[in-house]
Parts: C-alpha cells; structure tokens; sequence
C-alpha cells in the first residue's frame, strides 16, 4: 500500500484530520487509522489484530495485579499466568507462520477454506513479537499495564509500522502517544525532516529495489539458464535489493511517524558498512536484533555462563530468527549460516586474532546467506550456490542475457548509479555516525532545497511505476 497511489491519500486524510480535530482526539484517530490501513489490506488480518490487541491488554492488566504478590501461591500464579499468555502469543504466531507449511507436508488434502484461514495476516510476525515484550516488561517491572486501550492498541496498531516494524517498545512508545496534544502543525524542522526520510525512502525503494527486484526474479526463477557471473550478479542484486527494499520502508515508516510528532526506532545503521557479522547485526533490522537479545539471547543466559554456553545460545538465537522469517528449510540454513559466522567472529576475537579485509568478508558471508533466504526452498538455494561453482563462464552469450534480463544500456547506468549512491551514502554518514536525513537537516536551506527536488526528480523519472508496473510488495510484508 505505500507504493501505491491510494497510500498519499490515506496519508492526507489522516494527517488533515490530526491537525483539525481536537487534540485529546488524536490517538483514537491513530488507532482507527491503524484499523482502518490493515482492513484495507487484509480484514482478516484486521479480525487477528483485535484479538491480539484485546488479548494483549487484558493480559497486561492482570499481570500487573498478580506481580506485587511475591511469595507462596501469588508468585506462582503471577509468573505462570505470564508464560501461559506469552506460550499462547507464540502458539498464535506458530500456527499461522508454520500451519500450511506442516499441511503441505502431510498426507491430508486440507479445504481451501483451512489454507485460507492459516494465511499469514498482515504485520503479524511484528505486532506479536511487541506484544510478547510488553508482556514480559510488566512481569518484569520494567515498565507497567497500560490502563487505556486506546494507547495499548495504537502501540501494536501504529499504521506507520503496522505492516513491517520497527519492532518498538511500549516504554518508549506509549509515552509518545501520551503527549501529541504537544504536536504543532507549524513544526518546519519536523515537518521538513519527515519529508526527507519519506524522500530517501522512496528513492531506495522505488529507483533501486524495485528496478532490481525485475533481475533478481528472472535469475531466481531459472538458475539453471545463467553462468556463474550472472548467477554472482543474481546474488550481489538482491543483497542490494533486500537492502533497499527494507531500509526503504522502515525510512518511510519513520518519516510518516514523524508527521504526528512520534519518533520511531532507528533500524538500519549502514549495514554493508559492518567490520564483522556482530557489527552487521548491530546495524540490520536492529528492532529485531534488541528485541531477540533482551527476551531469549540474555534469559538463556548470555553470555555469562562460559564460552561454550553463549555460542550454543548464539545458534539458538539465529535459527529463532531464521523460522521469524518464514516457514522452510531455507530459512532455518539462513539462520544456522549466521548462527554459524558469529560463533567464529567469537571464537576468532577471543583468540586475540585480527582478520584483514573484516568488511569484504562480512559483506561475502552476508550475501551468500541471502541466497538461502531469497530462494523458494534448501533445494534450490543449493542449486543456486552450486551453479555459482559449475556453470562456468561464458562471456560470448552475456549480451543476449542482458536483453533478455532488460539491462539496457540506460537501465544498466540507473542501477550502477542507484548502487552507487546508496553505498556512498552509507559510506559517508558511518564516517560521521549520523543519518542521512539528519545530515540533510544541517545544511544551508539551498542546498536542502536541492537534494529535496534532486531525489524527487529521480524518483520521479527513474522510479519504477506506470502502466504496466506491478509494484513490488515490500519484502518484509511477508513475515
């Protein structure tokens, strides 16, 4: 929906309607707008938000009440009740992430209606995962039981970052909520910094991912009709793509928070800027990351019990997250690969060794693992990667495959030069450990003024839309 035409609209609505109304008013127009943006995509998955919602709050509620009672059987009741309601969250998410994975694999022919009821809703994978955290913090005393239903089901509802995250936290978001009767129409400082978010989001989106997402899904589609070099080209393409794709998103999720005065999570930080893969997953999908290492990495112990013990936690932690994304073999090797790169990254830096090149390889060993992830299933990911090794070299037939996969000689400048300028980017604003938008904020009004239209124009004459473009669902809808 956010790369569609019917999403500025929506946006202008709300946003209208924010400023205008009263402004006690203001978080039950976020609420309903959150309803209303996840009806529109999927009234199912709008039925499975309110009971998660009401579930949620409830839950909450009643933990709060048990947790002063400390000894004998209120201790009890307080920490089983908490496991209970949290297993049933992570049954919900299981059931649906794994349901049809397991019919398929069973001698039954399921009703179409069964399939049908077990189809992924829409933001589930990361309302659930927020709701299992709030959870957690009130048993916790970390933070306590939001009262008002109206905040706690804008928390898992926020129409921002319903569909793909940031996976936030109620202590941090809920206050937020709190205090838009503070938000001001007049902000230009705010209002031009969510416009430049929105901005390079779409510009990495739709001039990057989009145009790459045309090769990467020929590739893909037959491995078999390519040489290595294409095959090496598939897997550099969609490391890029997944890239673009997700960062894109989660830039225009904040830029959209940050017209109501709400600051979302920041969850990329220049991930291909990463000297290691614990720097990269300190720079990926960082909501996530946060999110896995405070309520299964730590309460599994960390790494506080032994060397051995905190890289058997690590695997654990990275096949949770490899089954997060999807339901298949690949996923689970995905997760095991990366499962795999940190426990040596451990072993080597406790060693006391330094590896040359630590961005190169970093770079190699995440792209590789993309494979798995991009591909349908093991099978083909292995296919994939051995044809990299055995399909050989044949520079003779390269040009008919660049017609064939539509790299013109424009479209091949347009991806270089997108590829190019968001590497750059990520580059410059790691050196100065700040974002673009924010870097943009600082500058003079004319030069400000001159990225603002630069990206438009980009986007505009090499954005991937018109007739006859289908959109690219944002990847990350599908976990």
């Amino acid at each position: 929906m956010f790369v569609t035409m019917v999403f500025p609209v929506f946006l202008g609505i709300v946003v209208t309607l924010f400023f205008l109304l009263p402004v006690k008013r203001r978080p039950v127009l976020l609420l309903l707008s959150g309803y209303v943006f996840c009806g529109w995509i999927d009234l199912r998955g709008l039925a499975v938000l309110l009971f998660i919602s009401l579930v949620t709050w409830r839950a909450g509620i009643r933990i709060e009440s048990l947790r002063g009672k400390t000894r004998g059987r209120g201790a009890k009741k307080d920490r089983g009740f908490t496991v209970f309601m949290v297993c049933f969250l992570a049954a919900v998410l299981c059931v649906y992430k794994f349901g049809n994975y397991c019919l398929s694999h069973v001698n039954w022919q399921a009703p179409q209606a069964v399939t049908a009821g077990l189809a992924m809703p829409v933001g589930l994978s990361f309302y659930m995962f927020q709701a299992i955290g709030y959870l957690t913090d009130i048993y916790k005393e970390k933070s306590g039981a939001e009262k008002n239903f109206i905040f706690l089901g804008c928390y898992l509802a926020f129409f921002p970052k319903l569909v793909s995250g940031p996976i936030e936290r109620e202590q941090d978001f809920i206050p937020q909520l709190k205090g838009l009767y503070r938000v001001k129409f007049g902000d230009r400082g705010r209002l031009s910094t969510a416009f430049t978010y929105m901005l390079w989001g779409y510009f990495m989106k739709m001039v990057v991912a989009d145009r790459l997402a045309v090769t990467v899904n020929r590739i893909f589609a037959a491995p078999e009709s390519f040489d290595s070099v294409w095959l090496l080209v598939g897997a550099f393409f969609y490391t890029m793509q997944i890239y673009c794709d997700f960062a894109g998103y989660s830039y225009i999720a904040i830029g959209c928070a940050k017209i109501f005065g709400i600051d979302l999570a920041q969850n990329f930080k220049g991930p291909y800027c990463a000297e290691s893969i614990t720097d990269f997953w300190r720079r990926w999908h960082i909501s996530l990351s946060s999110w896995l290492r405070d309520y299964l990495y730590i309460p599994l112990g960390g790494n506080r019990k032994g060397i051995v013990r905190k890289c058997v936690n690590t695997v654990i932690v990275f096949l949770v997250c490899g089954m997060w994304h999807g339901a298949g073999m690949h996923y689970v090797l995905w997760g095991l690969l990366h499962g795999i790169y940190s426990v040596a990254d451990t072993l080597i830096r406790k060693s006391g060794r330094k590896i040359r090149g630590g961005r190169f390889l970093t770079f190699v060993e995440v792209a590789f693992a993309w494979i798995f992830f991009r591909a349908q299933s093991a099978r083909e990911a292995v296919s994939y990667v051995s044809g990299i090794f055995t399909a050989g070299i044949h520079p003779e037939n390269w040009a008919e495959t660049a017609k064939l996969l539509q790299i013109g000689g424009i479209e091949a400048l347009v991806i270089a030069v997108g590829i190019a300028v968001v590497l750059f980017i990520d580059e410059f604003c790691n050196a100065r450990k700040l974002n673009l938008p924010v870097l943009i904020q600082k500058k003079e009004n004319a030069a400000r003024y001159f990225i603002f239209y630069l990206l438009i124009i980009a986007i505009f004459i090499f954005g991937m839309y018109g007739p006859g473009y289908h959109a690219e669902q944002f990847i990350y809808m599908q976990f």
